[in-house]
């Protein structure tokens, strides 16, 4: 098994020489086989122990079993004692989840150049039946990552049974977390109940899960490297993106270079969010990303924006404009349509607006209210102050999400208006364009 830890720290570059390693030690199986490797192995180690003070005596006999284990084997140990429990609460974490961060968080104060886990084979398994019950990609497939940032995981290609086998060969006793033992949570139900019956169709059921695991991780490091050539392409500017250069990649690549871009701005990557932001990417359009950001198409651009700037922003460039387009909480359809294809006489039941399409001069642009905005509604003999009529009849919140379409020559529709005198519809009309609001 050593032998198989060498290889690991070697082939995935985990430590280079005179590096301090820390050592997460729980005091279970897997992280007294991690600490034995590395010493056996001749590397500079010490080691942490977190005290999460959730199982009474038994949280302060792994304490005292890691103390005089590491006082036996000449490695500085240090100790924290958080209150997990408490912590979990208070941040709105599961137990279990809390618990994590919590280490983590510790973890990353130590002062070493790496941090190593004791995650094994058999733990990345585990992840990734549970990552694909809730629905995952590539990345959720491969398991637990061999290297993230500074943390390394020596022990990623051994199996739990081998690292039985190596603390029964060195007849070194180790502590047993019984919440292990138990079903409450959901990765030891996985554990307990789901790869025995992987066992019982492939005795090998985890070395076959580590070739489609280093399989999986080829082919992701590949599309993520293409992923990153085009999200530097598509860049713009601080928070601007090209949407031609986004919408000319393949939909594999696409999705990633949503992804950089949300974290990019510490969004979270959801499968809908970021469908979202490819279908408004392709269509034009706005949305709350939350944080207090907004996504916001117009022209070749896609921008990232504080939601408070957008109470006089355009929102969406229909150059050809047939298609959907997403306007705040809103669906937009607009569609080119000639006069004598309707089957229905024109009226105002099945659409918001129908213009004469030919009198619409230059580019549609569908966005919302601008400083100084202004339009002659059909029937009238004299142009309005769309600020007058929105104080008629708009309530204060709904009038920066009120839809407009304009083109060269100024508005020419308002939602819950209508449209501008000079496109409306005439016995001459030869093309509408009709526009649907839901």
């Amino acid at each position: 098994m050593l032998d198989k830890v060498r290889k690991t720290i070697s082939e995935f570059n985990m430590i280079s020489e005179g590096e301090t390693v820390l050592c997460c030690l729980s005091g279970g199986a897997d992280s007294v086989t991690l600490l034995l490797c590395l010493l056996e192995l001749g590397y500079k180690v010490r080691a942490c122990h977190v005290n999460h003070q959730l199982r009474g005596a038994e949280s302060q006999r792994d304490e005292k079993f890691c103390g005089e284990l590491c006082a036996r084997l000449g490695v500085k140990l240090d100790v924290y004692r958080k209150d997990a429990g408490k912590y979990s609460e208070e941040n709105g974490f599961s137990v279990e989840e809390g618990a994590r961060k919590l280490r983590y968080e510790i973890f990353a104060r130590c002062q070493a150049d790496k941090i190593a886990t004791a995650h094994t084979l058999s733990d990345s398994m585990e992840t990734a039946l549970f990552n694909m019950a809730r629905g995952t990609g590539i990345k959720g497939l491969c398991g637990i990552p061999p290297v993230r940032d500074n943390i390394i995981r020596p022990l990623i290609c051994c199996t739990r049974q081998e690292v039985e086998s190596f603390l029964e060969a060195r007849k070194q006793s180790f502590v047993t977390d019984s919440t292990n033992l138990s079903d409450d949570y959901t990765r030891n139900k996985i554990r307990h109940r789901v790869v025995p019956v992987m066992r019982e169709i492939n005795v090998s059921a985890e070395k076959s899960f580590g070739l489609m695991s280093c399989s999986l991780r080829q082919d992701m490091e590949y599309l993520e490297a293409q992923a990153e050539k085009v999200f530097q392409a598509a860049r713009s500017g601080e928070n601007s993106f090209s949407r031609t250069v986004l919408n000319s990649a393949d939909p594999a690549i696409k999705s990633r270079v949503v992804m950089r871009i949300l974290s990019r701005y510490g969004l979270s990557c959801s499968h809908d969010r970021v469908r979202e932001m490819i279908k408004i990417a392709g269509n034009g359009g706005r949305a709350d990303l939350g944080g207090g950001l907004s996504v916001l198409c117009s022209r070749d651009l896609m921008r990232i924006v504080n939601s408070a700037e957008l109470e006089y922003e355009e929102v969406c460039l229909a150059a050809v404009p047939d298609g959907e387009y997403c306007f705040y909480d809103k669906k937009i359809v607009l569609k080119i349509m000639d006069k004598d294809r309707l089957e229905c006489n024109v009226n105002k039941k099945f659409a918001n607006c129908i213009a004469d399409y030919d009198k619409i001069k230059g580019e549609i642009l569908l966005r919302n209210r601008r400083s100084g905005d202004r339009i002659k509604l059909e029937g009238r003999d004299f142009t309005s102050s769309v600020k007058k009529l929105f104080n008629e009849r708009i309530s204060a919140e709904k009038r920066g999400r009120t839809a407009m379409l304009s083109d060269d020559e100024g508005l020419f529709f308002i939602e819950s208006f209508g449209i501008a005198e000079r496109v409306k519809v005439t016995g001459s009309t030869k093309r509408l364009l009709i526009c649907k609001i839901s």
